[in-house]
């Protein structure tokens, strides 16, 4: 599955862009966040925020 990530770091970005990812998708990924944690486990400098994880409200449910 082909990940596409809106990306800003204001200390060495003039602009946002796009980053592509790659990523295998597993049996275990019940929700899109599943999957965002595996790409942060592989690349350190991405940053996300998530709340209970339950996907119910919609706050870390994508």
């Amino acid at each position: 599955m082909k990940v596409s990530i809106y990306r800003f770091n204001p200390e060495q970005d003039d602009k946002p862009y796009m980053q592509d990812y790659e990523v295998e998708l597993e049996s275990a990924d019940r929700m899109i966040l599943d999957v965002i944690l595996r790409i942060k486990f592989q690349d350190d400098s991405l940053a996300i925020r998530k709340s209970c994880r339950e996907g119910v409200c919609g706050s870390d449910a994508t």
